[in-house]
């Protein structure tokens, strides 16, 4: 069970960050991602299947440095894609779409390097 929790963890980082790619992609290029349907569903359900699996870790493992500051990472993700693809935003800043990729590939490092 633990294996398949980790595989699932693993695959929905790297489904997240594809999302969060493609969608950034098309909103600098000028592209409309709101029409695709599943551009506007699949990433909430991503980093919510994401942040379930992270936070069985933390909660059944103990918490530890990495785990938080992987954590703080993931909600640095979620601020800065909030702010670069809310609805309300107007003019979307690139700064928000690099640092949310950057926080997110921070936080698959953290994985990865314990």
């Amino acid at each position: 069970m633990l294996s398949t929790i980790v595989t699932t963890h693993i695959i929905f980082a790297y489904l997240s960050l594809f999302l969060l790619v493609t969608r950034g992609a098309m909103q600098l290029a000028g592209k409309d991602w709101r029409a695709v349907k599943l551009l506007k569903i699949l990433p909430h359900l991503s980093d919510t299947i994401l942040l379930a699996t992270g936070l069985f870790f933390l909660f059944s493992f103990g918490f530890s440095w990495w785990k938080i500051a992987k954590l703080a990472c993931f909600v640095g993700y979620a601020f800065c894609a909030a702010k670069f693809f809310g609805k309300k935003v107007t003019n979307p800043k690139p700064v928000f779409f690099v640092g949310g990729v950057l926080l997110l590939l921070g936080a698959m490092f953290l994985g990865y390097s314990r």
